[in-house]
This record gives C-alpha cells, structure tokens and sequence, in this order.
C-alpha cells in the first residue's frame, strides 16, 4: 500500500512540469494575441497621372475598431473619398474586422506630390500612414501655366465655365396629381416626383440621400432607390434620379420646397474632346484621354426656376368632432362586430380603412350612438399599396362595452377632410343588429335620511315610581375574552399584522435594486425609442443613430446581463451574426459618432427607422 502511494506520488510529479509548461504556452499565446497592434497601410494604385485625371489610393484598417479617418490637406491638390468596404472575419472563434477606404486622388496642376499620412485611431491609439508620392503630368488639352487671364475656358455643359455649380446638375420637384388641383392642404402629404438631373455624359456618384433643408415642409415616405433614366430637357440630354415621395407643410402660405442632395459628379471637357477627335480621329482615345473636371456638389431645389406651392389653411365650417387631422379620401373595408354582448362586459371589435392620404392622423372609429356604448383605445397597423405608402389599408382593433341590455343597431364612424373638394366628410359602416343580454345597470335611488331629533321628555306621571338614587345598574359577570370588544380589538390587530406584513412585502419589493434597475433601464429605452423617433422626424442623422443604438444597448443588457453603455460594437460583432441588422445599427452608430454626419448613397432614416424595427424584433423581449 505504501509502494502505490510512493508510484502515484512520483507519477504526479513527473506530470507536473508538463502541465506548468503547456499552461506558459497557453498563456504566451493569449499574451500574443491581446497585444497583437491593428494594422493602418495606405498604398496607391498608380504612380503617375495626368492633370485632371486620378488615381485611386486604398487606407486598409486590420484589427481594433476604428474612427473615421483624418483625411490630409494638400495646396492644389484634391482628396476624393469613394467607396468603403466592411469585413468580418471569424476563424477558430477569433473573429477579426478588416475596413478598406477608397479615395480618388489628383491634381489640375503638373508636378511632383507628396501626400501626407492618414491619421487614424484605433481603440484609442492613433496610427499614421506611411507618406506617398504621385506624379502629375501635363494634360496634352490642358491650358499651360502662365496663360494670359481672359483666354477662354473648357465649358461645362450647362454652358457655365467647368467648376460652377449649375453646370454638373439641378434638382426639381413637382406635384403628382390625378387632378389639376395646384394648392395642397395643411396637413395633407402631397405625392411629389424628386428629380436629380445630371449631364448626360458624366458620371455621378450620390454621397448621401435627400435632406429637407427648410422648416415650411416635412418629407414623408421617400422611395428607397431612385430610379434611373434618360431624359432631354432644354434640348440637352441628361441622366435622371426619381425618387417618389411626399411633402406636408405645418402652417398655410406659399413656400418653395427645399430639399438637397450631395453627389460628386465627374465631367469630361467637351471642347477637349473635339480637339482630341481632330488629333486622333478616334472615339477610343476620345474617351481614354479627355481630360476629367470633378466636383463634389450640392444639388438644391431651391431655385430661380423653382415654383412655390400654396398651402391652404383647413376650413374652420363643418369641422367635426371628432376630426384628428387626417387628410385624404378614405372608405370603410372590412368590419367585424360580434353580434352576441353582455351588458357590462367588454368584446373586441375590428374594422379596416382603406384609401390613400395620412393614415397617421386617421381616428380610431367609435360606435354609434355614442350614449349606447363604451369604447377604449386600441391597437392599429398599416400595410401599404403602394411604394411611397399613400395607399393602403390600416386596421383597428379595440373593446367596447354596451351600456343597456336589448336588441339595438350598432355602426362605426369616423370623419376626414377631402382635399379633392375641400370639405369634411364623415363615413358610417352599414349598421349591424346585435342582441344585449343581462340587465340595465340599476338607477340610482335617492333615499331619505334618518331623522336624528332626540325624542321629547314625556311629560312626568305621578303614578311612575320614584328614579331610585343608588347604583343599582348591573354588571356582566361573562369572561372579558368573550366580549364584543375584546373580539373587535383582537380582529383589528390581526387585521393590522397582516396589513403590516403586505406593507413590508411591498416595501421590500418596491425597493428591490434589481426590479428598480430593471424599470429604469425599461424607461431608458422607452425615452430612446421616442427620441430616436423625434430624431428621424426632424432629419436628426447623428441623434437618430445614438438613440437607436441606446435602445439596442438596454436590450442586450437584458440578455447579457452587465451595464448596458459598456456594450460596444466589439461585443456585438462577437455574438450576434455578420448579417444582423444590430450590428448594422452599431456600426453605423460608432461612424456617427467619430465625425460621419450623412447618409450612405440610396438611404433614408425611413429606411433606418424600419432597420431599427427588425433589430428590436430580433431579440427576445
């Protein structure tokens, strides 16, 4: 027994040295990996331009999450960002981010360049690029330095010297109508057609979507992407963006709508390209050589040529009652109403509308009469019918409560203003019979009061014995815990115990912290939701995105437990799939907040808005 004792002894001992080393590897490598320092290159595409041309230069961010980065400044020299690019990586369980950053890089002026590095930080720390050099050569069309002033200018298209605004684009904006009506109403949206034109022969590229600039209109239900074609106006060709929408204005008068939308568009110089064609004769080295004018440029629909739409005030005659604001043409669809009730207790009751104008300040509809019935808020969800969600179909469903036990005839109403005719309408679902059972809540009875007047001394009888002086009164001789006192104190004081005892249990549960943390992070998200909504209403990009990721943040918190502002994107990105709308919003949220204030190309805080819906419906409640 002692020699297989001494043999597990020595057994253990020769194990030992092997376990430490394999726990020093372990650690080494986990060492290694946490002090494993992001990767920041710049590297360029070409080395040699000509003026007016660019070269595309590619930032590469390896590891860490990263801010926006801090593009240089260059005299004569012109800094472009393109594309950006995304990637996550997960192998062994390590998962690693990978971000690629394009810019379009060059100069109208010949000459030797140095470009400074790109300063970027990363998890706290800042990395710098290495220096690059690019070579500009002359233009063999490019005017040469030290030119005369007044020799004439490469013209745009827009018939502006190349660089001014009008020449690489307009925007417009118009009404669409089955009618010749040319005012809208407060509170209307009006469908509107939002037009981006661009040179025919250019190539442009949006840097974010459609921003509302003024305070007279609000933008409502903009189409997701635009649509591309070809059109002529004033005799020139041009390449158009259509998004479908729509416009509300808050106070009557005439207001010009003011919406922007930033592009970079890239022109190639039309006189140029004749003289090239006369040099070479061939379309090839037309478009291979023409020389490029680039501009970043805000598209406004603010212009001389612009028309202003009239806003009329609604009519004050013939307002209903019940009128919410809704602001369309409008018909009851399907109604349901059960036909069996008990007087005094609650049954839903179901209805759709259909039509098309804003169904947000649709009523919820009432029963009728009104003095039969009793209804309380419900629930309601719109599905459109078109893309720009001015028609479609919102459906109610709410309680009521009938008053007075019978057969009776019940309908639904609700009312709204045509902006067609310019007047209020009020609509009723064809009545329905329904039978009342039970009994008439019972009237009130007024009852008489008591009358309190002590009664009258008789008047003294001589035949009536003398009051006797002495106490004679007599006592009870039963057991005090018998009494009717002693069991009235003695209820009182249970009755009082237990009243202590739920006191204390609800005391203790009120001030639970976990319950309060709870309630307040519920609160929290709650007040985020509704400021995130306030934010995507007034055009708020950057406070959009911080609500919408605070209220992601208490979500998560609730799964995995912790607080919930120490949640980042690197946590996410580690537990939650690549392709998971809150990833996307964490994502966009952290460009947001390290200097990004747009918009990518084609996206709309709508778009935002339902992304942040599908998030929220992701993750368990």
């Amino acid at each position: 027994m002692v020699n297989g004792t001494q043999t597990e002894l020595r057994c253990a001992a020769w194990h030992f040295p092997a376990i430490i080393s394999r726990w020093i590897c372990l650690l080494f490598f986990l060492t290694a990996a946490m002090l494993r320092a992001a990767e920041v290159t710049a590297t360029l595409e070409q080395k040699e331009v000509q003026a007016g041309e660019a070269a595309e230069l590619r930032l590469e961010i390896k590891g860490g999450r990263a801010a926006e980065p801090q593009v240089p400044q260059l005299p004569d020299f012109i800094i472009n960002q393109g594309g950006r690019e995304h990637q996550m990586s997960f192998f062994n369980g390590v998962s690693s981010a990978t971000t690629v950053y394009r810019y379009a890089v060059g100069s109208m002026k010949p000459g030797d360049y140095t470009i400074p590095p790109f300063k970027v930080m990363v998890d706290g720390r800042e990395f710098k690029t290495q220096e690059l050099k690019l070579k500009v050569t002359p233009s063999a069309n490019q005017q040469p330095q030290g030119t005369a002033p007044g020799t004439p200018q490469p013209q745009s298209p827009g018939g502006q010297a190349a660089g001014e605004e009008a020449g690489f684009g307009f925007l417009t904006v118009e009404l669409v109508r089955g009618s010749d009506r040319k005012h809208v109403w407060v509170g209307e949206i009006a469908p509107v057609r939002i037009k981006a034109w661009f040179p025919a022969e250019s190539q442009a590229r949006l840097n974010g979507g459609l921003q509302p600039e003024g305070s007279a209109f609000t933008l409502h239900n903009l189409s997701k992407q635009p649509k591309q074609e070809e059109e002529t106006r004033g005799g020139k060709r041009h390449v158009t963006l259509t998004w479908f929408g729509g416009l509300s204005a808050a106070k009557p008068g005439s207001h010009l709508p003011d919406l922007n939308c930033r592009a970079s568009v890239a022109i190639r110089d039309p006189n140029a390209r004749q003289r090239r064609r006369g040099a070479f004769g061939d379309p090839f080295f037309d478009q291979v050589f023409t020389p490029t004018i680039q501009k970043d440029v805000t598209l406004s629909s603010k212009t001389k040529e612009a028309s202003p739409i009239e806003v009329r005030p609604l009519p004050d005659e013939g307002k209903p009652d019940d009128f919410t604001g809704a602001v369309g043409q409008f018909q009851f669809g399907v109604v349901r109403i059960p036909s069996g009730w008990m007087s005094g207790e609650p049954q839903q009751i179901s209805a759709e509308v259909t039509g098309d104008g804003n169904f947000a300040l649709l009523s919820q509809p009432s029963p009728s009469p009104l003095e039969n019935w009793r209804s309380y808020s419900g629930q309601s969800d719109f599905s459109a019918q078109d893309a720009a969600s001015f028609a479609g179909t919102q459906r109610f469903r709410f309680n009521a409560v009938p008053k007075k036990p019978g057969v009776q005839g019940v309908s639904l109403k609700f009312s709204y203003f045509d902006p067609e005719s310019g007047k209020y309408e009020e609509v009723s679902a064809p009545a329905q019979q329904v039978e009342v059972t039970g009994s008439a809540p019972a009237p009130v009875v007024e009852t008489k009061a008591a009358d309190t007047t002590p009664p009258k001394n008789p008047e003294p009888d001589d035949n009536l014995a003398p009051a006797m002086i002495q106490d004679t009164a007599v006592r009870s001789l039963l057991p005090l815990a018998f009494t009717q006192a002693f069991r009235v104190t003695i209820a009182g004081s249970v009755a009082a115990a237990v009243a202590g005892l739920l006191f204390a249990r609800l005391y203790s549960w009120r001030s639970d912290p976990a319950r309060r943390a709870r309630l307040a992070e519920e609160s929290a998200a709650r007040a985020a939701i509704t400021q995130a909504d306030a934010f995507a209403a007034r055009g708020d990009v950057p406070g959009f995105f911080a609500a919408a990721r605070r209220v992601l943040q208490v979500r998560l918190a609730a799964m995995w437990g912790g607080s919930a502002q120490a949640i980042t994107l690197a946590d996410v990105a580690d537990r939650v799939p690549p392709d998971s709308p809150v990833l996307q919003i964490f994502s966009e949220a952290d460009r947001m907040e390290y200097g990004r204030a747009a918009l990518g190309p084609g996206e709309t805080l709508q778009t935002w808005r339902s992304r942040l819906q599908q998030a929220l419906g992701s993750l368990p409640a």
